[in-house]
């Protein structure tokens, strides 16, 4: 995303101050009430709320009062009404520092064990209430179909993980969050855009102050959770009343979602993923991140499980997926799987999305279970495991305790100079195996 430079605004920081002065300006008493006796004394005047230099009553926190009033400068040189910043930042008191860092750690796609995640995603229930809303909006969907790529199960998918169907949009508030977030330096630059962002869709009537304060901890809002910026680039108002309302309105939340995997390239008509069958005898190696055409991986021993669905792909390219290495299902991820991740950055968030999508369209579940029973990693195993590898010259990366592709891979190094099963599943077995080499240097 390009990051916009801003100039202080030393007028936009002269009106602040004109603004404190008059909030601190005392108004004249009046005489006693007649029936008042004469020597009953009128109780003192409330003190003020401290004041800051731009105007704002004191959030108790000087860090961010000291970023809130810088910005508010910046603010009305972007051409913001000086109402609707006010309006925006007026009143916030910062979340408190432990409560943001842990929102942030304690994503569900980054922390959960794949099947754990994908089994809270693609429950009886959610299945059973899209399918409902797939029927109670068939028009929407059909009319939403016909003008973006991707197909109604895939929009009601991301419709079902992101709000539950529109029944949990979030009760934070947004200015609130990515303020917080700015003020301590956690992607100033992007948080300080999505709050401008707000205060543009505020000055054109496409939203008020007050819809912003439901969104999520992160500042996404409505049924189909888009930060502020990309409801301005990305929302449609489907229903054309003049507004994008992603907050009560489906109809234009749903066309917002199309147009957004839309712009980012879905391919019309392509699976998202299919599921595979892999031989005995293996090299999961293969599972690296390459891309071959399916004929391709057919010729190496892949064969379909949906033999319809895969006989249809033969010329596209595709990437051998192992979410659960050489223990769990296996899947060949096309393109549209990556444009999924557009929506969210974690490959467990795209599958999810992609196996609601398929028992959302009446298709089968997947015919090779889970390891649940495999003994997953803690935080600072996965950190330590990560820290092993980089000693041992396999890149893992920056030691974050987050295992993403870039520690698998490093993983399936090791493991293939060992041979191993190269399948780059962190196991407690393979973290041994690592911190033992490592020790023997």
């Amino acid at each position: 995303m390009k990051v916009r430079t801003w100039k202080w605004a030393t007028a936009g920081i002269a009106l602040g101050l004109v603004v404190a002065a008059c909030a601190t300006t005392k108004v004249s008493g009046s005489r006693p009430h007649p029936q008042t006796p004469a020597t009953a004394e009128s109780p003192p005047p409330p003190a003020p709320e401290p004041v800051t230099p731009g105007g704002f009553a004191s959030s108790g926190n000087s860090q961010f009062d000291s970023w809130r009033d810088n910005f508010a400068a910046k603010s009305a040189m972007t051409g913001r009404k000086p109402e609707t910043v006010r309006a925006v930042l007026d009143g916030l008191v910062p979340v408190e520092a432990t409560a943001q860092a842990q929102s942030f750690d304690n994503q569900a796609e980054f922390v959960k064990p794949i099947w754990d995640y994908a089994k809270s995603a693609v429950s009886p229930t959610r299945i059973t209430n899209g399918q409902a809303k797939l029927a109670a909006n068939a028009d929407t969907f059909t009319a939403i179909e016909a003008a973006y790529a991707p197909p109604r199960e895939i929009l009601a998918a991301v419709w079902g993980m992101e709000s539950a169907y529109g029944a949990v949009i979030g009760n934070e508030d947004a200015p609130r969050v990515l303020a917080s977030q700015a003020a301590v330096g956690r992607r100033k630059d992007f948080n300080e855009i999505e709050l401008v962002a707000i205060m543009r869709l505020i000055d054109d009537g496409s939203a008020t102050r007050e819809q912003f304060r439901k969104a999520s901890w992160a500042g996404a809002i409505g049924q189909t959770q888009f930060m502020p910026s990309s409801v301005i680039q990305y929302g449609k108002d489907f229903d054309g009343d003049g507004h994008k309302d992603l907050w009560t309105n489906a109809g234009d939340a749903l066309a917002s979602a199309g147009n957004y995997l839309t712009s980012f390239g879905w391919k019309k008509g392509q699976p998202w993923a299919v599921e595979a069958a892999i031989p005995t005898g293996f090299d999961y190696s293969y599972g690296d991140g390459r891309k071959l055409t399916v004929a391709a991986w057919k010729a190496i021993g892949i064969t379909p499980v949906m033999p319809a669905v895969f006989a249809d792909t033969d010329i596209l390219s595709a990437e051998l997926f192992l979410p659960a290495g050489s223990y769990g299902p296996a899947f060949l991820l096309f393109d549209n799987f990556y444009v999924i991740k557009k929506y969210n950055n974690a490959d467990s968030y795209a599958l999810a999305i992609g196996l609601l999508a398929d028992r959302l369209a009446g298709r089968p579940d997947l015919t090779r279970p889970w390891p649940t029973d495999i003994q997953m990693l803690t935080p600072q195993q996965a950190k330590d495991l990560q820290t092993g590898l980089n000693t041992l010259g396999f890149s893992a990366g920056t030691v974050d305790g987050i295992i993403g592709r870039g520690t698998r891979g490093a993983l399936q190094k090791f493991q293939k100079s060992k041979s191993l099963t190269a399948d780059g599943f962190p196991t407690v077995a393979m973290l041994t195996a690592v911190m033992d080499a490592a020790k023997a240097g």
